[in-house]
């Protein structure tokens, strides 16, 4: 599926207007929104193939929102913009598969992080926590990389 539609959720405004005119620019039709509320909105009216929202939103969290938008659209693309910390962010975006992209970033920045995005392939699904741990019984992941034998030598 080609990505065409895009909606870039961000309350600084010359913020989301050079990422709209970037996006544009690569042939995206783009939705701005500068709230939760309103992204909800634009979203209801037309969806996204790629969100690019920033975390610290006036009315609704970014990752918040983000999460309402995975449940509603199967293989949508995410950028998550903050100037905070990656390292506290790198596990909430993991979830979502949601690209991290931190505050302030170049154009060029910018440019390449949308185009890995973009072309980056669906990740296969895969079964969440507890439906794993029922597949593989009563053992532990960590079992499964144990050798089957002694250490080597002893077999």
């Amino acid at each position: 599926m080609a990505i065409q539609r895009a909606l870039v959720i961000d309350d600084n405004e010359s913020l989301a207007e050079t990422l709209a005119e970037v996006l544009e620019e690569s042939g995206f039709e783009v939705t701005v929104a500068s709230s939760g509320v309103e992204a909800l909105l634009a979203w209801r009216a037309r969806p996204a193939d790629l969100v690019v929202v920033d975390i610290d939103l006036p009315d609704i969290g970014g990752l918040r929102l983000a999460r309402r938008f995975v449940r509603r659209a199967e293989g949508c693309k995410f950028v998550v913009m903050s100037a905070g910390d990656p390292r506290h962010l790198a596990g909430p975006c993991e979830e979502l598969g949601a690209v991290f992209l931190a505050k302030p970033f170049s154009l060029a920045h910018l440019a390449a992080t949308l185009r890995v995005v973009v072309e980056r392939a669906e990740p296969p699904a895969l079964p969440p926590p507890r439906a794993a741990r029922r597949l593989l019984g009563a053992q532990r992941p960590r079992a499964l990389l144990q050798p089957a034998h002694g250490p080597r030598g002893d077999d």
